[in-house]
């Protein structure tokens, strides 16, 4: 399966026809983050009924809460709740919000209605593999039995095909390079691919992005010399190399097969995964939160019962 840059990449905006449930598969297959909007109560005349759903992502929304501003404003409070919770994992969880139509929004409806956002998807650990060959092959049979979302990009078709049909996502690409401003700055990133010197370029860019938390670089001592060397009289920091991984793998492990050079990457990943555990502090705001957001949906639904009687 070839995939060119614009469908590998900025799918969402092309996608933006699916169903909710569509888009909840397809968001979960690509390893997105995303937020589900359903009404959970309305009052008086409002565009979409209880039970309607709406999906959005960072990129795209999909089907529709009724359009208008109540859609435009849903679509904004989702959007901050994905950012929210991807930055405060103690933060996850359900919200409810309510738009009163005329008095918030003013659309002619008139009616009121209590919106339920739930995100989805934004703990998940995001590892980008660029190279698809035996290393790649073997710690993808690894991390796809963990909690992570993988990606493979190399610019060799048939290594990509053998990649895919081990149920990864895995894209042909025949620059990778210009794919490492479009991944999400939360990923992790390993470069090992069959050549040095896109080894190389790919990371000079991505440490020149300064964004993603790990950048690891297969390669020996010797390897990680000569590119280091390099890259000082290159990069627009000497600090960028400080943000390198190179060897990579857990250093207690060794071994030069393709598995235990996997066991020993994937390890070294798991640490890094488990440095996202919430804090006792915020286990306890996260309680607080929650009390505060029962009291609220309480008094809300509260609220739509007696004017459903009035």
């Amino acid at each position: 399966m070839q995939v060119n840059e614009s469908n590998t990449f900025n799918q969402l905006t092309e996608n933006s026809t699916l169903t909710w449930l569509e888009a909840c598969q397809w968001l979960e297959n690509n390893g997105e983050a995303y937020c589900i909007a359903t009404i959970i109560a309305e009052a008086g005349s409002v565009p979409r009924s209880s039970g309607s759903k709406m999906v959005v992502s960072a990129n795209g929304q999909f089907d529709t809460l009724g359009g208008g501003n109540l859609e435009l404003q849903v679509i904004g409070k989702a959007r901050a709740r994905l950012a929210e919770t991807q930055l405060s994992p103690h933060k996850s969880g359900v919200s409810i919000e309510r738009f009163s139509l005329a008095a918030d929004l003013e659309q002619c409806c008139g009616g009121a209605v209590q919106v339920m956002l739930e995100p989805i998807n934004c703990q998940q650990p995001k590892v980008i593999i660029y190279g698809a060959g035996h290393v790649s092959q073997a710690l993808c049979t690894i991390l796809k039995q963990l909690p992570c979302h993988v990606s493979v990009i190399d610019n060799r078709q048939q290594w990509v095909e053998q990649v895919c049909a081990m149920g990864i996502h895995a894209y042909q690409h025949d620059s990778p390079v210009e794919t490492i401003n479009d991944i999400n700055p939360n990923s992790m990133l390993l470069i090992m691919t069959h050549d040095h010197a896109l080894d190389f370029e790919l990371t000079k860019t991505a440490l020149e992005r300064a964004s993603f938390p790990y950048i690891g670089l297969i390669g020996s001592k010797g390897k990680k010399q000569r590119f280091e060397f390099r890259l000082k009289e290159q990069l627009s920091s000497t600090s960028l190399l400080e943000n390198l991984t190179c060897p990579i793998g857990h250093t207690d492990i060794k071994g030069k097969l393709p598995m235990q050079v996997a066991v020993s990457v994937a390890a070294q990943l798991m640490a890094l995964f488990d440095q996202v555990k919430a804090r006792p502090t915020e286990i306890k705001e996260e309680t607080l939160r929650k009390e505060a957001q029962w009291q609220q949906a309480n008094t809300a639904r509260k609220s739509l019962k007696e004017a459903q009687h009035d």
